[in-house]
């Protein structure tokens, strides 16, 4: 499996401005944004605070905890010059700031939320100890990331797989290049120990209802990468990646046909793929929509009743000081 090696800040910083600049994460779906108010929701926060969404990109979420703290000043920051300036065009009324910058040297926050951060920088230490310098004495931390717990379908899929799962930092063999890791709860806590921070709560999500709808709504190369029987590591796992294969790519083309008219992020062959998503609707939104809707609850309720199980891909951790 490929992983992009950044060598330090401006190597990433340069990859992410490229990102950036052709459309990276402009959308998340209204089931991530509901998720997301509802366990800011929960932790119970004070009327009033400040809060900073830390490497928060165009600052789709960043405008989530406005949402769910509507009485809190809220600032969101990022390594990406072109990100914050989209976010600051189309959310004026938030504070942003390209991480660095001298003038929020004195910002000091009393939540601090990440969302699918820590996989991604090139020194997990050294961005730890960054969130926490503009951490209050007092302070709460919510923080998501892909963890590498054993047991979610994305995990099963990786062991069918010959050296699917990296034994040096617990990456999946089918994930983004520029994933640098998979955290699990305790190394992520780890992370933030020397700064006084504790871990206190943790959810998980994509136990298999979760991974099916997101890999539903990744990209084709994604679905036929992640089951693909060449690479399997015998003949019962190449078993297992067919028939998943056959299952993920019905919903994978029952969700692109259902979604012809949802925002979507302007990547590459933007126009083209919009004309064939049209076609797909017009010829399958009668079985399209009713399977697209069907997953969506199925990975509602797989997460309402089974976040506290520890074998989901995805975890929603909360660190609290003071």
């Amino acid at each position: 499996m490929e992983t992009l090696q950044f060598s330090d800040r401006q190597d990433s910083v340069r990859f992410y401005e490229d990102r950036y600049a052709h459309g990276y994460m402009g959308h998340w779906s209204v089931f991530e944004k509901a998720r997301l108010i509802n366990l800011v929701r929960e932790l119970q926060l004070p009327a009033r605070g400040v809060a900073l969404d830390f490497g928060c990109g165009r600052g789709i979420f960043t405008s989530v905890i406005r949402e769910a703290l509507p009485g809190w000043r809220i600032f969101g920051c990022d390594i990406s010059a072109e990100a914050i300036a989209w976010a600051k065009q189309h959310q004026p009324d938030i504070t942003f700031f390209v991480l660095g910058d001298k003038a929020y040297d004195n910002l000091r926050a009393d939540f601090i939320h990440s969302h699918h951060v820590l996989e991604h920088t090139f020194n997990a230490e050294i961005t730890a100890r960054e969130m926490a310098g503009y951490a209050a004495a007092a302070c709460t931390m919510l923080h998501s990331f892909p963890c590498d717990h054993p047991g979610s379908l994305e995990y099963q899929l990786s062991e069918a797989v010959k050296s699917g799962i990296d034994p040096e930092n617990g990456k999946f063999f089918f994930e983004d290049t520029a994933h640098q890791r998979r955290l699990s709860r305790k190394k992520a806590e780890a992370l933030f120990a020397g700064d006084g921070f504790k871990g206190v709560d943790a959810s998980y999500a994509n136990q298999r209802a979760g991974a099916v709808k997101w890999i539903a709504e990744s990209d084709l190369a994604l679905v036929l990468n992640i089951t693909d029987s060449r690479l399997a590591r015998d003949a019962t796992a190449a078993a297992f990646l067919k028939g998943w294969r056959r299952k993920l790519l019905f919903r994978w083309w029952c969700h692109f046909a259902a979604t012809a008219f949802t925002p979507a992020d302007r990547g590459r062959h933007y126009r083209l793929k919009r004309v064939i998503q049209f076609l797909a609707f017009v010829s399958c939104f009668w079985f399209a929509i009713p399977v697209n809707r069907a997953m969506q609850r199925a990975a509602l309720r797989e997460w309402e009743t089974d976040r506290k199980k520890e074998n989901g891909s995805d975890l929603f951790l909360v660190l609290r000081r003071g």
